[in-house]
């Protein structure tokens, strides 16, 4: 082997997708299993439709999730920490702006250890009054110190200016906030959005029917209900009027750079050819943003554009950190670079490096059941099927510099966009 000539580049048109199967516990909840793998671990998620879009008061969805380690009926935080520790297992609790739930990593001979205790979280939290007080306390805290980070106070005044301050994906935590939430407004959220009408439950890894008939005992219990979500709540978008927004940061080095406006989201046909122009444009270290403001012009370490998807709105989102003697520079470049978009074709060798790169990033989203276990979930989200996954694939081959254009001029419009600066 000669080491020195590089090796030659696989075009890839094929993805062998791990096989999901599907089954429905006796109380109704769906289970999708990814049963592959050569290690003896599993994965373990559950997933409640019990994110910001279905609170009435901010923070209860978050804080209702936090506080499930807390302790339950049978045992405290601390015994139910040292239990999880003691199998080996690790378990992440979250909620985002859909979805609330638990991921359980585990050696698969511990999942008869380890499922009932993850079935005593969801059914007898006691929510202990002093550990929310105390949650609270130091959530304040880090308000504190992350309202001094440019980036973040600049993501806040985004999020604010598309979607408006009542809005979930535009509301942002206060301080006033924390005064508000109790103890009954975390309860009332436990019971009408953990249980099973909002369940779904995936496992990847390596396993046999021993745990799913483990999971129907416990989570398909009949004694395991509630109400179900209401999936036609909606929720009003007010913008904000004007588009440029400078938050003034007289002592700061840097000044943090966010521009966007709405756009599609996935269940737009556009969006995965959308997906290529933006990869060309900020999607990737090799972009065209990174090599004009980083390479060419040192103004910042990184620049990054996206295109974001949410299952009721989407939005295109070019950030960086720069400079503050090159904030305008900057912005100068950013809108240059939309305009080449608009007007001129993207180069054969530069449409296909961008193409290589999508299709390795494909076969890394899908290789073994614990990683596609994260794809899958993004399309049960968006109610996609697997071919979703093929359909992209195809779509990266085959989308040309002419479509591509056609795009940019349709969805990249610089005059159009948020402009939003702290620094």
């Amino acid at each position: 082997m000669n080491r020195t000539i590089a090796p030659d580049i696989q075009a890839i048109d094929h993805v062998s997708l791990p096989k999901v199967e599907s089954i429905t516990l006796d109380n109704g909840v769906p289970v999708y299993g990814i049963n592959a793998g050569e290690q003896d671990v599993v994965k373990v998620e559950l997933i409640f439709k019990a994110g910001k879009w279905y609170e009435e008061k901010n923070l209860v969805a978050d804080y209702t999730n936090r506080m499930l380690r807390e302790g339950t009926t049978r045992h405290t935080a601390r015994q139910l920490a040292d239990t999880f520790d003691y199998y080996g297992a690790n378990i992440h609790y979250g909620a985002g702006f859909e979805t609330g739930g638990a991921t359980l990593y585990s050696l698969t001979k511990q999942t008869e250890h380890l499922l009932p205790l993850l079935f005593e979280v969801f059914t007898e939290s006691t929510f202990p009054e002093n550990e929310l007080a105390t949650i609270l306390s130091n959530r304040k805290q880090r308000l504190l110190v992350d309202l001094k980070k440019n980036e973040f106070v600049a993501n806040r005044q985004f999020v604010q200016a598309l979607f408006g301050p009542v809005h979930p994906y535009g509301r942002v935590t206060e301080f006033a906030d924390f005064d508000q939430l109790t103890l009954p407004d975390l309860k009332a959220f436990y019971e009408h959005q953990y249980n099973a009408s909002n369940l779904t439950i995936l496992v990847s890894g390596k396993f046999d029917d021993a745990l799913l008939k483990q999971l129907n005992l416990l989570f398909g219990s009949a004694a395991f209900k509630g109400p179900a979500a209401d999936v036609t709540l909606s929720h009003a978008v007010s913008p904000a009027a004007e588009l440029v927004h400078h938050i003034e940061k007289a002592d700061s080095v840097q000044t943090a750079i966010i521009l966007g406006n709405h756009a599609i989201n996935k269940h737009h046909p556009d969006f995965l050819k959308l997906s290529v122009l933006n990869t060309v444009f900020g999607g990737y270290f090799g972009s065209r943003l990174m090599s004009n403001i980083r390479e060419e012009k040192g103004y910042t370490y990184g620049i990054h554009s996206s295109f974001v998807s949410y299952p009721h709105a989407g939005f295109m989102e070019i950030s960086s950190e720069v400079g503050k003697d090159v904030k305008e520079a900057t912005l100068t470049e950013i809108e240059k670079e939309i305009q080449l978009l608009r007007t001129e074709l993207i180069e054969e060798e530069e449409l296909q490096v961008v193409k290589n790169y999508m299709s390795g990033r494909i076969l890394r989203s899908v290789d073994g059941p614990i990683k596609y276990s994260e794809t899958f979930k993004g399309l049960l989200l968006y109610n996609q099927t697997p071919d979703y996954i093929h359909q992209l694939l195809r779509t990266i081959r085959e989308v040309t510099a002419e479509e591509l254009l056609q795009l940019a001029q349709q969805y990249l419009d610089y005059d159009k966009m948020y402009k939003v600066t702290v620094g």
